[in-house]
């Protein structure tokens, strides 16, 4: 029976809180109907606005690039019989067939921004290829019309080449080559756990400077996403962020909510941290005369992190977050940050999800 709520809650995980979260402004209804303008994340504006910084090869890659073609066809011939990724286009309704090579190229281009360091794209594009083999076998399982959700023309979970192009305007031969060419070189690997399954390979923009434990988001504990360091995140451009509400603007929020607490004379009362997990985000807050969960109200109040302080001054509550995203398994600015101080592809991803290994895709 726990074995197959747990399966419950990670094919859930798939389907609808996954693509929510990785995308770094998930897209509402009413965005997704063109209510609103799209408004770019801070790190799709970073893809857009800067230069790419020439960077010396790594070692080994020269090596890699002269036998690229040989490799490619070998990668070619060994695939040649994956199911493409049946993803459901959020904006247009319609389940889109997306070849694997195309898939993880496409949403390495969505996810990360081309300047970061090679590999840290490279692990970005293998965890991308493992959450989609992950979400494949879960529905196929289940006998689902589609594996999961993206928005391409919103530029969440994966973009076709014509929609870099796009993007990236006279950037676009730097950066969808400078992509293109980390995918090709591991687009065949994936994560695996200990019974040589594909993870549920969860990854985030910022950590607050440690990961945060599977079980503390969505309820279950998997060996593989524990809290590990990632001291890099603190020196990223929107590690720490201050947003701030009106006693007023934060009452009507609050009495919104499903709790929809009591709330005394006194706003200074209204909240309090109660409990964190050991990687500093809150888990626990008491909310007037209720509790609420950390995770409740980072959504309720769109923080960007629910590792956060509060603070109440002059009829203003303000919220000081570290970090940006859920904070669960690969940190996508500390995946930069490692990279640029020496460790491979292989290297990142085993340490962000701890225990499992990168292996060549085999089915």
């Amino acid at each position: 029976m726990r074995t197959m709520m747990i399966l419950t809650t990670l094919m859930a995980v798939c389907l609808i809180v996954l693509p929510m979260m990785f995308g770094k402004n998930f897209v509402s209804k009413d965005l997704a109907n063109g209510d609103k303008a799209y408004k770019p994340s801070q790190m799709e504006e970073q893809q857009d606005l800067q230069p790419l910084q020439s960077q010396p090869l790594q070692e080994g890659e020269e090596e890699s690039a002269e036998s690229s073609a040989e490799n490619t066809g070998k990668a070619d011939a060994a695939s040649a019989n994956w199911k493409p990724f049946r993803i459901l286009n959020r904006s247009t309704g319609e389940i889109e067939e997306v070849a694997v090579k195309d898939y993880v190229t496409g949403a390495l281009c969505s996810e990360m921004p081309a300047v970061f360091d090679t590999q840290a794209l490279k692990a970005q594009a293998v965890s991308a290829h493992t959450w989609a083999l992950y979400c494949q076998q879960a529905a196929q399982k289940n006998g689902d019309e589609y594996d999961f959700s993206a928005d391409p023309q919103n530029w969440q979970g994966y973009v076709t080449k014509e929609q870099a192009q796009e993007r990236f305007g006279e950037y676009f031969e730097e950066y969808w080559g400078k992509v293109s060419r980390a995918a090709d070189a591991v687009w065949q690997e994936i994560v695996v756990d200990e019974q040589q399954q594909p993870i549920v390979a969860a990854y985030h923009a910022i950590s607050s400077g440690r990961t945060e434990s599977a079980e503390n988001v969505w309820g279950n504990p998997l060996p593989y996403l524990t809290p590990v360091e990632s001291e890099g995140d603190i020196h990223a451009q929107g590690y720490q962020k201050e947003v701030t509400f009106s006693a007023q603007e934060l009452k009507e929020c609050l009495q919104n909510s499903e709790q929809q607490p009591t709330l005394s004379d006194d706003p200074a009362s209204w909240l309090s941290v109660l409990e964190r997990s050991g990687s500093g985000y809150v888990t626990w807050v008491r909310v007037g005369d209720t509790q609420m969960s950390g995770i409740e109200l980072r959504e309720l109040l769109g923080l960007r992190s629910s590792d956060f302080d509060i603070s109440f001054q002059n009829g203003v509550f303000t919220f000081t977050t570290l970090g940006y995203g859920h904070g669960v398994g690969l940190s996508q600015y500390g995946a930069d940050y490692l990279a640029r101080q020496g460790m491979n592809y292989q290297e990142i991803l085993e340490h962000y999800y701890t225990g499992a290994k990168v292996v060549n895709r085999s089915a």
